[in-house]
């Protein structure tokens, strides 16, 4: 781009110099058109209009060329240094995201007393991994012929433990993503739509991930992610991994 940028200088500069040598040259000849055509004196006022005008032309005409010129390239030379920023910016978010994701900490769980224990364990290490502001882990179960998931465990919920949070197959997000068996991800959360609490007030995250617990076709639970940064697809990846990982924690 710096080669690129000379040769636009360059070049700028030819047609600069060829356009105000021309414009002398029609100056020239216009003062000496009264003498080449044997006009008399008469003819001066319309000779002096004509000669500002065609000044105004040539001064404005210079000055876009040379404002053209200069703008050009500084644009080019922002677009330029843009671009770098934008690639160094995402290459680092991309190797800074390889180097700290791993699912060692999911393998080394154990089944514990509970799986609600071991669901938190899951979340803290997810969570902690993504960087993730809030985590909820939903057991399926069925009512009545109706299949549901319950919230059963939870990383830094506004909610109690005491609170029945449930939703039927289909119902909401998490109900969508364990009917449909498939991850969902939300990159424009709604205000208001889910709240982090912490001793410093409430905030509302941005993003939005939701990956079944598939144990071959069977929906067992649904884990739920809430960020303030982008979710990449490596990331939505790990999840996935980690959520089969937790399949064989769990007790048959």
């Amino acid at each position: 781009m710096i080669r690129s940028l000379k040769k636009t200088h360059r070049l700028g500069a030819i047609l600069a110099a060829a356009f105000f040598a021309a414009a002398l040259i029609c100056v020239y000849m216009l003062y000496s058109l009264p003498s080449d055509l044997g006009l008399t004196s008469d003819h001066e006022g319309t000779l002096t209009r004509t000669y500002l005008a065609v000044a105004l032309t040539i001064v404005t005409g210079g000055a876009a060329l040379y404002f053209s010129l200069t703008g050009r390239e500084e644009i080019i030379v922002y677009k330029t240094r843009n671009e770098e920023a934008t690639d160094t910016s995402a290459t680092s978010a991309s190797e800074s995201t390889q180097g700290t994701i791993s699912l060692d900490a999911v393998a080394s769980l154990t089944a514990g007393e509970s799986n609600r224990q071991l669901y938190q364990q899951f979340l803290q290490v997810v969570c902690d991994q993504l960087s993730a502001g809030q985590g909820a882990y939903y057991e399926a179960f069925e009512s009545e012929g109706i299949r549901k998931v319950r919230l059963t465990a939870g990383y830094a919920l506004a909610v109690g433990e005491s609170s029945d949070v449930t939703y039927d197959f289909g119902e909401g997000l998490v109900g969508q993503s364990a009917a449909e068996g498939r991850t969902l991800y939300v990159d424009d959360i709604p205000e208001g739509y889910i709240k982090i609490v912490s001793g410093l007030g409430t905030a509302s995250p941005r993003y939005l991930l939701i990956v079944p617990v598939l144990k071959g076709r069977e929906v067992k639970g649904v884990i739920e992610i809430a960020s303030f940064s982008a979710i990449g697809q490596d990331e939505r990846t790990y999840v996935e991994q980690a959520a089969a990982l937790l399949i064989e924690k769990m007790p048959e």
